[in-house]
């Protein structure tokens, strides 16, 4: 382990167990000089959105089904506010709950908006900011979805593609229709990356001699929350995209080359570990991803983003492994355990409400999801 004033923590079920990353040797503590913390809450999506449970494997059994088709969170990210804006957000957190809504998330508010027309047919996926409101896509997934007559099962007959949710009034506006990108019923968008100004896509299509894919760049020419599927295709600008810029654009970066933030909070990690993790830098924008390559077969996965207000920035690997560091304080760095999941569960996406981190959960196997939900963690209590 790299020599380090780095602090750590480990946090197994409702304890606290302090040491540190400079030494191998456990700290000094005894059962007699400590007690047990109330640090964290877990939640399973239900029939009816969400509740509290004692342990994730306690949660009611559910049937198993292909991830695009299953409740459980797709993405997750703490809020980025409008530029030069000072008006006060009613949310510090969004999670997006594929085929049932979008978690609206405080330090200590949970809210879930649900909305059948938007949810139910399709797959949601990939969540970022724009305005300060949430942003996020649907595809429907033709393998584990062949149903292509959508009609029959939303209520958009425009087919939204980009869809927008409105905290003060808890309603989605759908901005984009497939339609507004010259796609037709058999294409779906499978990826996009967007930067903040050009939305880079992949598209593909069933046909009868199989399927083919198209890249492509479009552009809005008004902003993009003033869009609506009504406007037609002179509002956006479209550019030709190759497959090889859209893999580039999408391909996981070295870790060599990430911003200075994320490697100070990964700092710990000695560089013959193997790790891929998800950067969100509090643009809004898609999220990038950086790679170290290290002498170990398997690379762990992680999710890593920057709080609002601006406070901290954190990485969860997918075994519970979080690094946490006070953003503008050198040496504030805390690594600790989230509680221990049974075999067959995994941590998943992450974002920070105020002083609260929230992190999904679900329960896998290959590429079908059961059961899932969330834990909420009490930053307070860990680092004080």
């Amino acid at each position: 382990m790299k020599q380090t004033a780095l602090k750590a923590a480990l946090l197994i079920v409702s304890s606290l167990i302090l040491f540190s990353c400079a030494k191998k040797e456990q700290s000094a503590f005894t059962e007699e000089e400590f007690k047990p913390i109330k640090t964290h809450a877990w939640y399973y999506f239900s029939e009816s959105g969400f509740k509290q449970i004692d342990l994730p494997q306690n949660a009611p059994a559910a049937f198993a089904k292909p991830w695009t088709e299953a409740v459980r969170i797709a993405c997750a990210s703490s809020v980025v506010p409008p530029a030069h804006s000072e008006r006060q957000l009613p949310f510090a957190a969004y999670a997006l709950v594929n085929k049932k809504g979008i978690l609206c998330l405080g330090e200590n508010d949970i809210q879930l908006f649900c909305d059948e027309s938007i949810f139910s047919a399709d797959t949601a996926d990939s969540l970022v900011f724009s305005g300060g409101k949430p942003v996020f896509y649907l595809y429907r997934s033709t393998f584990f979805n062949p149903n292509k007559d959508r009609q029959q099962t939303s209520l958009h007959q425009s087919r939204p593609f980009l869809v927008e949710f409105n905290a003060e009034t808890s309603l989605f506006y759908p901005l984009v229709s497939y339609a507004n990108l010259n796609l037709d019923i058999n294409d779906q968008i499978t990826g996009y990356f967007w930067n903040g100004n050009t939305w880079a896509c992949s598209a593909k299509k069933n046909t009868e001699n199989g399927v083919t894919f198209s890249y492509f760049y479009w552009q809005p020419l008004i902003p993009l929350a003033e869009l609506s599927p009504a406007l037609g295709q002179e509002t956006f600008l479209f550019n030709p995209l190759t497959e090889e810029k859209y893999k580039e654009l999408n391909m996981p970066k070295f870790f060599k080359s990430a911003p200075q933030e994320l490697k100070d909070l990964l700092s710990c990690i000695p560089d013959e570990f193997s790790f891929y993790v998800s950067w969100k830098d509090g643009s809004g924008t898609t999220p990038v991803s950086y790679c170290q390559l290290g002498s170990s077969d398997s690379p762990f996965t992680a999710r890593a983003g920057i709080s609002y207000p601006p406070k901290y920035s954190a990485a969860v690997f997918a075994d519970g492994t979080t690094y946490l560091k006070k953003l503008g304080e050198k040496d504030s760095i805390v690594a600790f355990r989230l509680p221990l999941l049974p075999s067959g569960f995994s941590y998943g996406e992450e974002a920070i409400a105020g002083n609260t981190l929230y992190v999904a959960w679900e329960e896998s196997s290959f590429f079908k999801t059961a059961r899932a939900g969330f834990i909420s963690v009490n930053l307070n209590e860990i680092l004080n």
